[in-house]
């Protein structure tokens, strides 16, 4: 409802706050002129017949009805700084109160509707204590001044007694001021709970937004780190068996033709392998058919080494420590990075021996992959630019995964190094699965 009001002033240009407290001045403006006319109008012809008072209300000047019929005016036209000062909005209008008692007859009370808007103002902008003060302080000094400014002899000889006049006139202001304050104090919190609801409400929804985002690049970041692994490792041997094959298609047919065979059983593995990551990419959770494999573990690195041996890297593994259990998602890691850094070592140094040593201390599992420089001599293929790329990035994050660290860097000799050190977890017990197969 108000939503609408606000909507068909908005229509009619009033837009503002201010604005639309000048109308609702206006407006009360109109309604108090036209009650208080009324009231004198019935008073006129009814107390006079019983108290013999028509005279006195005779007496009442026109200009007296214009004056008081001003001051209503001018009281209203004061709650359009209801919002922005509710406090001196409530003075003047309690002014204007005051103001009226001299111009109207003593036996007649009017209660502008001005005081009631601007105590609901004081109510709904002020504090609550201040708010209730203000109001029983604007209720007394309205009762005591009125009393003062209205002239109680002609209340006397009516037959009413100063304190009961007093008394009526207190709990009447009383209920008028203090109960429109408390209306206005009950809008207020309502107000401000709804504001906070809504906040929280928004506040709600922008973490949401944030996790959803967060957990998606996430996603992203696992799905790079997969796709890299399975596309690098097999990629990167199947480019070195094609260099092999090239310079060994016109002197040496069978061994040639022997790598090209090696090329098709790995280029089969590899997109066997897209489809499956595809697949679970596309997977809709709603049924599909969709392949899937178990993630590899420590036992599937002995046949990680042979692969990278029957692409003609010289791989010599070394481990030291009794091994120990360790969960899927740690196997996982050091199969990775193991995977990675053997396809970085036949990528970027060909021909170059490469080194794997698995150390099981008593607090942490540290697999460190070395390589020396390419072998220019022996090598098949044109080495590349080593750096860290995508690779030592996908690595690094698997590692920070599993509370691990790694460390990707040159050697002094033009090599390359990459350690991942992982810590054990509590209670793992001593298992015969490890690494590789021991020294070879």
């Amino acid at each position: 409802m108000l939503d609408a009001l606000r909507r068909r002033l908005d229509a009619f240009g009033v837009r503002t706050a201010t604005g639309r407290d000048a109308l609702l001045g206006a407006v009360i403006a109109a309604l108090s002129v036209a009650l208080l006319l009324t009231l004198l109008q019935v008073v006129s012809s009814s107390l006079g017949e019983s108290f013999g008072a028509q005279a006195s209300v005779d007496g009442t000047s026109t200009g007296a009805q214009v004056t008081a019929c001003v001051v209503l005016v001018g009281q209203a036209m004061a709650l359009t700084l209801r919002r922005r000062f509710p406090m001196l909005c409530l003075a003047l209008v309690l002014l204007g109160q005051l103001a009226l008692a001299p111009l109207l007859p003593p036996f007649v009370s009017f209660q502008a509707p001005a005081t009631l808007v601007a105590a609901y103002s004081v109510g709904v902008q002020a504090p609550r204590r201040p708010a209730l003060g203000a109001a029983a302080g604007a209720a007394v000094v309205q009762v005591l001044l009125g009393y003062v400014l209205g002239g109680p002899a002609t209340v006397a000889e009516l037959g009413v007694t100063v304190g009961t006049q007093l008394w009526g006139g207190l709990v009447s202001a009383l209920v008028v001021y203090l109960g429109a304050v408390l209306v206005g104090a009950y809008v207020g919190t309502r107000r401000e709970l709804l504001a906070q609801l809504r906040a929280r409400v928004a506040q709600a929804e922008r973490e949401r937004e944030a996790l959803a985002a967060q957990a998606v690049l996430a996603e992203r970041g696992r799905m790079a780190r997969e796709l890299h692994d399975v596309a690098a490792h097999h990629l990167s041997g199947i480019v070195v068996q094609a260099a092999a094959a090239e310079r060994l298609v016109t002197g040496d047919p069978e061994r040639a033709k022997e790598s090209l065979r090696w090329i098709r059983g790995q280029g089969r593995e590899t997109l066997d392998n897209l489809r499956l990551v595809v697949g679970i990419l596309r997977d809709t959770g709603e049924g599909d058919d969709v392949p899937s494999a178990p993630q590899p573990t420590l036992a599937d690195v002995p046949a990680l080494i042979d692969l990278a041996r029957s692409t003609g890297t010289r791989v010599q593994e070394t481990r030291r420590g009794e091994p120990y259990g360790l969960p899927p998602t740690v196997q996982l890691t050091v199969y990775r990075v193991l995977q990675e850094s053997l396809a970085n070592a036949r990528r970027h140094a060909p021909g170059s021996a490469v080194d794997v040593e698995t150390m099981y201390d008593e607090d942490e599992l540290a697999v460190t992959v070395r390589n020396g420089p390419a072998d220019r001599s022996a090598s098949t293929a044109s080495p590349q630019e080593a750096g860290p790329g995508h690779g030592v990035i996908g690595m690094t994050e698997r590692a920070e995964l599993v509370g691990g660290r790694l460390t990707a860097r040159r050697t002094s000799g033009g090599g390359w190094l990459v350690r991942l050190v992982v810590p054990r977890p509590a209670g793992a017990e001593d298992r015969s699965v490890r690494v590789g197969q021991g020294a070879r």
